[in-house]
C-alpha cells in the first residue's frame, strides 16, 4: 500500500535530521523529553495556585500573566503548609527546573549544528560579533544526557503533582519523601545544562 504523501515526507524529514547528526533513537528521546517537560510545566501552574493559596474559579489567575520561569520561582519559595523539609525539596526542585529549562530552551530554540556523526543545538550564538542580552547556551544530545533530562523532568512532574494534591485534596504533605530524588536530579540537571563546560574541566 502506498503511503500518504505527508507520511512519506515525515519519513524523509526524519532521515534528513538523522543525516545532520541526530539519530532516530535520539529524535524519539527528544520527543519523550518534550512531553515530560510539558507535563511538568502545565501541572506546575496548578501547584503555584496552591502554594499561593489562590482561588481561581471565576477569576483570571496570576499565572495567566506570568511565565514558567516565574512559576519556578514560586515553587522554590515553598509554603508554610509543606514544612521545612518539604520546602527544602521544593527549593532543590526549582534549582533543577531552572537548569532543565535552560537546556530545553537551547534544544527547542537553538541552531542545529552538525558535528560529524553527532550534533549540538546552540542558542543565542554570537557568530557575527553581536552583543546579546540573553545567555549563549547549548544542548548536547547524546543519549545519556537526554536520559538525564527525561528522568529529571519526570521527577519534577511527580513532585508538582504531589504539591497539587496537598492543596486540592487537603491531605498530609509527603513532599519530604522526594528529598533524595530532588538532590539527585538537582545534580543531574546541572550536568545536563553545563556539560560542555564540564567536559573541558580537568576534574570532570
Amino acid at each position: 500500500m502506498k503511503l500518504p504523501i505527508h507520511t512519506r515526507n515525515a519519513l524523509l524529514v526524519t532521515a534528513k535530521i538523522q543525516s545532520l547528526g541526530v539519530p532516530v533513537e535520539v529524535q524519539q528521546k527528544i520527543g519523550v523529553f518534550a512531553i515530560a517537560w510539558g507535563l511538568f510545566e502545565s501541572h506546575l501552574e496548578r501547584a503555584v495556585w496552591g502554594l499561593k493559596n489562590e482561588e481561581v474559579e471565576g477569576k483570571r489567575p496570576s499565572t495567566d500573566k506570568t511565565f514558567a520561569h516565574n512559576w519556578i520561582e514560586v515553587l522554590g519559595e515553598g509554603s508554610e503548609t509543606i514544612g521545612v523539609k518539604g520546602n527544602e525539596v521544593l527549593s532543590l526542585s526549582a534549582q533543577a527546573a531552572k537548569d532543565l529549562m535552560s537546556y530545553r530552551h537551547s534544544l527547542f530554540h537553538g541552531y542545529l549544528v552538525p558535528l560529524g556523526g553527532t550534533a549540538v543545538f546552540i542558542r543565542n550564538p554570537q557568530w557575527e560579533g553581536e552583543v546579546r542580552k540573553r545567555e549563549t547556551a547549548d544542548a548536547q544530545i547524546d543519549e545519556n544526557i537526554i536520559d538525564l533530562a527525561i528522568d529529571a523532568a519526570w521527577v519534577l512532574f511527580s513532585i508538582v503533582i504531589a504539591v497539587t494534591k496537598i492543596f486540592e485534596d487537603g491531605g498530609p504533605s509527603n513532599i519530604e519523601s522526594f528529598e533524595s530524588e530532588a538532590r539527585r536530579i538537582r545534580r543531574n540537571a546541572n550536568e545536563v545544562r553545563h556539560i560542555s563546560k564540564l567536559i573541558n574541566n580537568e576534574k570532570y
